[in-house]
């Protein structure tokens, strides 16, 4: 085993995202590998069932909010064990689960789904971080994530523009520029940001064009992600208040000083 997958950096990460470490738990009320979710039928039962276990008005909604989780629970520790601790780390999709606990078993009660991984592996950066880089954004995304937000897309149906900016609202937080932070590793931070935003071809994330561009704004010369999103996540169907980034809220504004 990877020596980093024993390190303080990669249980912080763990934790930061609540990852379960082995089999999911036996007493979960819902268990499906995200190999599964590659699947069409098998993804639209889930989010079938997804819909009505979180009571979301429709199938659009549920897997809107999918995304977002996916985005936090697996592409967001991938990502940032890439970029801040240089290991490309491999989450198997048949041994990735998505399990719901018993609302009595986690802290706040929530139906939103956790991950639990299982034969995880590592591999540390090479010498050619470019090289090196392209392999790992292109197995985590085109590989593995593009075809599940696909399936998401079509049996919802819903836009892709909306699934992967709801990906990218989890990521672009991790790259927020330090003030007065120049040295290498912030550099290195940086470079990849840029390269997953702006430089990355569409084929590594298994589409035409890179999706993330659209979602990024240029200060201070590097870019950033946008303070607001382009698409509704439709979270406000949920929680009937809207989420500080959407921009319903700007259109609500100028409807009431009309």
């Amino acid at each position: 085993m990877n020596p980093y997958l024993s390190t303080d950096l990669w249980k912080e990460t763990v934790e930061d995202h609540s990852i379960w470490l082995g089999e999911p738990p036996e007493c979960s009320v819902r268990t499906i590998a995200l190999s599964e979710l590659h699947q069409e039928s098998a993804c639209r039962e889930y989010i079938s069932w997804f819909q009505e276990y979180i009571d979301a008005p429709d199938m659009k909604v549920a897997a809107s909010m999918l995304a977002k989780r996916i985005g936090y629970l697996w592409t967001a520790p991938l990502v940032k064990a890439m970029s801040f601790h240089h290991q490309h780390v491999s989450f198997e999709l048949e041994n990735s689960f998505l399990y719901h606990p018993p609302l009595s078993a986690h802290e706040g009660g929530t139906r939103f789904p956790f991950l639990a991984v299982n034969r995880l592996q590592a591999e540390a950066q090479t010498a050619d971080r470019e090289v090196w880089r392209e392999k790992v954004v292109e197995e985590m995304f085109a590989v593995q994530l593009t075809p599940l937000l696909k399936s998401l897309a079509a049996i919802a149906p819903l836009s892709m523009s909306i699934l992967w900016e709801n990906i990218m609202v989890r990521i672009g937080p991790l790259y927020t520029p330090v003030a007065d932070d120049d040295g290498e590793e912030c550099q290195y931070i940086q470079n990849d940001f840029s390269y997953l935003t702006q430089d990355a071809p569409g084929q590594v994330f298994g589409v035409k064009r890179n999706p993330f561009t659209r979602f990024t704004e240029t200060k201070s010369s590097v870019p950033v992600a946008k303070s607001k999103r382009i698409t509704c996540c439709f979270y406000y169907q949920m929680s009937e208040e809207y989420c500080n980034k959407c921009p319903k809220i700007d259109n609500e504004n100028e409807s009431q000083l009309k």
